[in-house]
């Protein structure tokens, strides 16, 4: 039996290659994961957020770009009092509004920087795979989909630590194993 989980996404307009990407990581997972997502309602569909949705979500995500627009403010504050498990992104290469910078400090929230909308999918992923491993059973997961995410946590750690070494820096050393040897004393 699939595990079912939701997400609740306070995000503008601005913010739609990140909901985009977000959508895409979530199908693809595990296998059993069925994923619920509800979003906030752009401005179009002139309709009130579904906080019922949000009070009843597994995890709730707010992502920050140039402006916050309403009803995120609405969103935000219900998600907090509901008690989700909340995650707040922050996109650095823009510019805040008045009102964006105002609301950041004003909330309490431990902002996470980031720069592109690739960068944020894989440290919400990062995020979100070690909170289902570390509240399993509660989740609903099987030992498949455990195994699963234990294995993709480990590819997203090697994919940090290949992007922390400079390009073309050549490693040496006993990086890999090797013997050391003392040094020689002088005189001998």
């Amino acid at each position: 039996m699939a595990a079912e989980l939701s997400i609740y996404v306070s995000a503008s307009t601005e913010m739609d290659a990140e909901c985009e990407l977000l959508g895409q990581m979530l199908a693809n997972m595990a296998r059993s994961l069925r994923w619920t997502i509800k979003r906030t309602p752009g401005p179009h569909e002139l309709a009130n957020p579904d906080l019922e949705a949000l009070r009843e979500s597994h995890f709730y995500v707010i992502l920050l770009g140039t402006d916050i627009t309403a009803p995120i403010g609405v969103e935000w504050r219900a998600a907090q009092e509901a008690g989700v498990t909340t995650y707040a992104f922050r996109n650095v290469e823009r510019i805040a509004s008045p009102a964006a910078a105002v609301f950041t400090h004003s909330i309490e929230a431990s902002w996470q920087p980031y720069h592109t909308p690739h960068e944020f999918v894989q440290r919400f992923e990062r995020e979100l795979i070690d909170r289902l491993l570390e509240g399993t059973p509660g989740y609903g997961l099987d030992l498949a989909d455990l195994e699963q995410l234990s294995v993709r946590r480990r590819a997203l750690e090697q994919e940090e630590k290949e992007k922390a070494q400079p390009e073309g820096e050549e490693r040496r050393g006993a990086g890999s194993g090797g013997v050391i040897l003392a040094a020689r004393e002088s005189g001998q």
